[in-house]
């Protein structure tokens, strides 16, 4: 097991990205955006999905993942649940015996150049401004077909605090809460009527 050791914490190319992604598999074998021994590069799209059951970033002293089985990430040991509660029905959106193996992960990034400039300082310099992974998941519950889609994004700005994105559809209308649990515990519930066959999109900060 590579997340949930502490002796992985950091970034293999701490002068290109602060953080890397790690895949790890059923059959205790992983695969990480660069080599801890060579520091070569892996393609995201090498990833097998259905061998999968952790999948998650490494950096900054950090670990973040999610468990493939349920979906719940795992931040620097925090488990984070997330529920859907609507005329006193909780529809849970992670925690199911279900596989969230449909992921994804990718950066955002900035370029500053001279464009005037003919030397080498003046070409492009991108630096990355966040990371993000994450899953999306179709599912029904009790009668409600519920599209899911679960990002966290770690700016690169220690001014602003992590988050997670939320997407969520339902095919009829539901007027409830999205309920986050840290651990178990209820820590916040977000006001998050939606409407049929309309996304909503909420944000909820990592303090």
């Amino acid at each position: 097991m590579i997340l949930g050791n502490n002796q992985y914490r950091f970034s293999p190319v701490k002068e290109l990205q602060n953080f890397v992604w790690i895949a790890e598999n059923v059959d205790g074998s992983y695969l990480s955006e660069y080599n801890f021994d060579d520091r070569k590069e892996n393609s995201f799209y090498q990833i097998n999905k259905n061998e999968l059951i952790r999948f998650g970033l490494i950096g900054m002293g950090s670990q973040i993942y999610f468990d493939v089985a349920n979906g719940i990430f795992n931040i620097n040991k925090n488990r984070i649940q997330i529920s859907y509660i609507a005329d006193g029905i909780e529809y849970p959106l992670t925690g199911r015996a279900i596989l969230y193996n449909d992921i994804t992960q990718y950066k955002d990034a900035i370029g500053d150049a001279k464009l005037l400039s003919k030397t080498a300082s003046g070409r492009i310099k991108g630096h990355i401004t966040q990371h993000v992974i994450g899953y999306k998941k179709p599912m029904q519950i009790e009668d409600v077909n519920i599209h899911f889609k679960n990002l966290l994004h770690i700016p690169q700005d220690k001014n602003i605090p992590p988050y997670l994105e939320i997407k969520i559809s339902v095919d009829k209308d539901l007027d409830g809460e999205l309920v986050f649990r840290v651990n178990g515990l209820i820590a916040n519930r977000i006001h998050a009527p939606l409407i049929k066959n309309q996304a909503g999109v909420y944000n909820w900060e990592l303090i």
